[in-house]
């Protein structure tokens, strides 16, 4: 399961933080992660006849809608296009820069980045003609991959107060997601995995079949959390333990409660194998280091050398060599995924599953070698035996799940709760998220249901836009993990103070108060800001009235 998702960055900065988050995901992740995905050979039967292919794989792979929009819009198109002849200009600069200093392993590397970038582009350009979104759609028609939603912006749901805006950000989600791929999306990447109890309302009156969980949540016991320092240590929730006789296992999936929804957790093993920098693969002494770079053209030359190395003592990077130990790495991988199978197996006499979900941009943009490791796991697991490679509506197809469970309130981040999200440090964000939703669940209340194209329309659809983006997870995770503090609450702001000048415009002129300003002022505001923040073209402030379906029998949820 690959979760994909960088939070809305279009014309709000470049580097260090903005558009270029998105670029750098584009040139390190989706498009070899595309190429990985186009060499597994197609699911189709008719097609599988043609080319007799035994191939049985296929995998789930989640995409945010806010990371759709961008993806698919020209000005990130042609910002891509820019920033990479830019990264083609400055991979060329190195090279003769290195060649003059007579330095060949460098020198050797930096054509290497010529050429890899040229690949790159070119792929973007030609073999998907620019449209990374139609390129997954065509891979999913093919049976290669499953792809599933999430909330519309990322939205941290188990702390929203109000049942509208916990609709909204999945009803929103699903809606953009069917039209972007033409069909409904049979699960759901809940973001950071956080629930809490009755979500599952929710998904089952929007069609969800299914959502992941982390392990603590199915099976009890205590998350694991990452320190600052990067290791891997147990962190105590008690409020995320099971009692005796409801723990469960992540080798099985469940109905959720009373629902129809399923869950499916994490598995924690292969999970730390692939992701940990500290006990994991990535943190290998011959892989590239991502946090040196050169201080001339920001490229990276140099290998990870040792956990403890410090950066200006780090060793050049050899190309060859992280190639055969990602090889290796991934003969072991696909020999433990058999021994836990195996395990489980003779320990229950029963079909075991294995979920394994990870950020797309882990592969290529920040573990380097990730995606040469994916290819050859894929390659490796598709001759076995033993273990088969499915989506997990596949899986559930063919392995209805058991049930029911209960599951506690949690989520993936550290210590299993909510305190990466809500803490010391953005709890004033939180204070303001929730004035707003009471604010546009009142404007909702209070205004007809119309889709005229009038001014009090476009005001309403543009401040949901705005509240939408307000309740991004990514602004107060930014803000904890420092990050790029100063940015997340910037942006946050930014949200806010748009929200807040476009609703004072809608109030007025519903309530048919007076107005400070002329019309001809506030259309030129609402231009401004659908300049700036523009995903969901099809928005509807209706969404927030009725969700097209019928609502559930519990709207609200408890904090509690």
């Amino acid at each position: 399961m690959f979760h994909s998702h960088i939070p809305y960055c279009r014309k709000s900065g470049m580097w260090p933080f903005g558009e270029e988050w998105l670029y750098e995901a584009m040139l390190g992740s989706y498009i070899p992660f595309l190429d990985v995905l186009r060499s597994i050979p197609c699911r189709d039967k008719s097609k599988q006849r043609e080319s007799h292919s035994k191939s049985s794989i296929s995998v789930t792979i989640g995409v945010t809608p806010i990371l759709l929009d961008q993806l698919d819009d020209d000005h990130m198109r042609k910002g891509f296009i820019k920033w990479m002849q830019t990264r083609i200009k400055r991979a060329e600069e190195d090279r003769k820069r290195f060649k003059r200093a007579g330095d060949k392993a460098l020198e050797s590397l930096a054509a290497l980045y010529c050429d890899e970038y040229r690949d790159a582009l070119r792929t973007f350009c030609n073999d998907y003609a620019g449209d990374i979104v139609s390129a997954l759609a065509e891979l999913q028609r093919q049976g290669v991959v499953e792809i599933i939603t999430s909330a519309a912006t990322h939205g941290y749901l188990p702390l929203l107060k109000e049942d509208t805006s916990i609709r909204a950000q999945l009803a929103v989600g699903c809606e953009s997601h069917e039209m972007r791929f033409g069909r409904p999306s049979r699960g759901i990447w809940l973001p950071e995995c956080a629930y809490r109890p009755g979500l599952e309302e929710y998904l089952e009156v929007l069609g969800i079949e299914y959502f992941f969980l982390d392990r603590h949540a199915i099976e009890g016991g205590a998350p694991i959390g990452v320190s600052s320092a990067g290791k891997t240590r147990e962190v105590r929730a008690s409020d995320a333990v099971f009692g005796e006789g409801n723990r469960g296992t992540t080798y099985k999936p469940y109905l959720v409660d009373r629902s129809n929804v399923v869950c499916m957790g994490r598995n924690e093993q292969v999970t730390t194998q692939v992701w940990s920098s500290w006990l994991g693969y990535p943190g290998d002494g011959l892989y590239r280091e991502f946090h040196r770079k050169d201080n001339v053209t920001g490229l990276q030359y140099w290998r990870v050398t040792g956990r403890e190395v410090d950066p200006g003592k780090k060793e050049v990077y050899d190309r060859e060599e992280a190639s055969l130990r990602a090889k290796e790495h991934a003969a072991h991988f696909i020999g433990f995924i058999h021994e836990l199978i195996s395990d489980w197996n003779e320990t229950t006499g029963e079909h075991g599953l294995i979920v394994a979900p990870y950020d797309t941009e882990l592969f290529g943009h920040w573990w380097y070698e990730g995606v040469l490791w994916l290819g050859e796991t894929l390659k490796g697991l598709a001759d076995s035996s033993t273990v088969s490679v499915c989506a997990a509506g596949e899986f559930l197809h063919t392995h209805p799940p058991v049930g029911p469970i209960k599951v506690p309130e949690s989520s993936w981040g550290r210590g299993g709760r909510h305190e990466v999200w809500l803490n010391d440090e953005t709890a004033w964000m939180w204070d303001m998220i929730h004035a707003a939703e009471a604010r546009i669940k009142r404007l909702a209340a209070l205004s007809p249901v119309t889709e005229d194209d009038d001014l009090l329309e476009l005001l309403k659809i543009q401040s949901l836009r705005e509240f939408l983006l307000l309740t991004s997870s990514d602004w107060p995770f930014l803000v904890t993990e420092k990050q790029a503090q100063d940015y997340g609450a910037k942006r946050f702001r930014e949200h806010a103070e748009r929200f807040d000048r476009l609703m004072d415009y809608a109030e007025a002129i519903l309530e048919e108060g007076e107005l400070e300003v002329s019309e001809d002022e506030i259309i030129g505001y609402l231009s401004y800001v659908n300049e700036l923040d523009n995903p969901f073209p099809h928005l509807r402030f209706s969404i927030l009235n009725r969700q097209d379906h019928e609502e559930p029998e519990q709207e609200a949820v408890s904090q509690e």
